[in-house]
């Protein structure tokens, strides 16, 4: 592909971003999501072949459907319809009981386009979700956070678990929005940060499944990473949890509960993958003695900055 190109449809997908969300009228935000729609397809189809074929596919119809299904209701008066472009817009990310698309495509995606599947692609409905705040949402919000630990179970798949792992901080995503401010961006963006680092560790070491795990040959960032995700404290993404737990506080202490539960079946998870990995296969050397001195104190300095900014983070939320 041509650099010009690569410039080209870069700018229209940033410029579908400020469409969106500068635009008060229903009919310049549906044109500012099917340019996004139409650019990251163009991005992902760089690759030719018929599972990136299939896959563009799959996700033209899906959001092409929910696109005409929400403009076509919100034109007809959406005061009246909250719960249902609450649902539309839910399926246009795969959220809640709309789940059954995400995953599979994660898993025919590269990595770069599986990340930009999981983040990017999530805002603009994200930003336009929570104009609708409606009971339905709490059966969403329920929905994604059970699918995501579900999926996750038994999962082979890297890619595939990624992708239920997203669904399942969708659902913490929507527990943040109660609060009705911008923690829920910073929770995404955090998430994404931390993603991205476990995507680029996956990357580098060729893993598409888990039973590749012991060819890794830097585990301990990508250990780490994968604990964030999870919620394993004292690491970010148990910060982003705890935040989340603290907007809901208010609500009772049953809410509290059972969100707890939650994150601990699905650190569990997480924690039987990381055991496996660890292990390896018995005729491994030692993942430790094979690690260069500079990989090893890159490894250790961003560590001892995780957390170091948590506990910033910590004593100035308290």
């Amino acid at each position: 592909m041509f650099i010009p190109s690569v410039f080209f449809f870069g700018f229209l997908y940033l410029m579908s971003f400020l469409l969106v969300i500068s635009s008060e009228d229903w009919f310049l935000i549906w044109v500012g999501l099917e340019i996004n729609m139409m650019t990251f397809l163009i991005m992902v189809y760089r690759r030719w072949s018929m599972k990136v074929i299939e896959v563009c596919m799959k996700y033209f119809f899906i959001q092409s459907l929910g696109s005409a299904f929400l403009i076509g209701i919100l034109y007809l008066g959406w005061s009246m319809v909250g719960g249902l472009s609450f649902m539309i817009l839910s399926y246009k990310i795969g959220a809640g009981p709309f789940f059954y698309w995400f995953p599979n495509m994660c898993s025919g995606l590269d990595w770069g386009s599986c990340f930009m599947l999981m983040l990017f692609q999530k805002m603009l409905p994200l930003c336009l979700i929570f104009m609708f705040v409606h009971w339905v949402m709490w059966i969403v919000m329920l929905i994604s956070l059970m699918v995501g630990i579900m999926g996750s179970f038994n999962q082979n798949n890297v890619k595939e678990l990624l992708g239920y792992s997203s669904i399942h901080h969708l659902g913490w995503i929507l527990i943040i929005s109660i609060s009705k401010n911008l923690m829920w961006f910073i929770y995404l963006i955090v998430y994404g940060m931390v993603m991205l680092g476990v995507l680029i560790n996956f990357y580098k070491n060729k893993i598409v499944n888990f039973f590749m795990m012991y060819k890794c040959k830097n585990k301990m960032w990508l250990i780490v990473g994968m604990l964030s995700m999870a919620g394993m404290p004292p690491l970010l993404g148990f910060l982003l949890k705890w935040m989340a737990l603290i907007n809901i506080m208010n609500l009772g202490l049953l809410y509290v509960m059972v969100l707890i539960m939650v994150s601990l079946v699905m650190l569990y998870v997480y924690m039987q993958i990381m055991y496996d990995m660890m292990l390896g296969s018995s005729d491994e050397i030692s993942w430790f003695s094979k690690m260069k001195l500079y990989e090893y104190m890159v490894d250790i300095v961003g560590m001892m900055g995780m957390v170091m900014g948590i506990s910033f983070m910590f004593f100035m939320f308290m």
